[in-house]
């Protein structure tokens, strides 16, 4: 199913691309309902998708040594996951399934690829705003090589 744009400019990743920009996404990416338990993807399965959930709430689970489940993330509302494996192009490391009904955009390497060769600048506000998510706190903080004076 198709991706409203309005749905995307509520994903902190997105929230810097203009209209334009983001419209070039959403006719990209897919808009996917999950049912409760239904499972998104489970480790070993290839990765050429991650999701951003948009409503309701997923689990994404590894298994130990054990063969017990270990919760790695329970995302919320705008925040990825399966995000590392479809950007390297390796199989999933985790499990991903819906705690209830949820509505994921899913977007490939492919989507992104072609919203920067349709729009070069939307590169650069992808880039700040994953600066920002990475390091929220940076500004706060010294510069590393400068001394303080006292």
């Amino acid at each position: 199913m198709a991706c409203d744009p309005e749905v995307l400019k509520n994903v902190p990743l997105f929230s810097l691309l203009d209209e334009d920009e983001t419209a070039v996404l959403a006719s990209q990416v897919d808009f996917k309902k999950f049912a409760t338990r239904e499972r998104i993807y489970k480790i070993g399965d290839p990765s050429p998708q991650a999701y951003v959930l948009i409503s309701g709430n997923v689990r994404v689970s590894t298994v130990d040594e054990d063969q017990q489940e270990v919760v790695v993330d329970e995302p919320a509302g705008g925040e990825f996951f399966g995000f590392a494996s479809m950007l390297e192009q390796t199989p999933h490391q985790t499990n991903a399934f819906a705690l209830e009904e949820s509505g994921c955009v899913e977007i490939s390497r492919s989507d992104i690829a072609t919203l920067l060769e349709r729009k070069p600048h939307a590169g650069m506000d992808l880039l700040t705003t994953l600066g920002r998510l990475a390091s929220p706190h940076a500004d706060a903080c010294p510069h590393s090589g400068q001394s303080e004076s006292k």
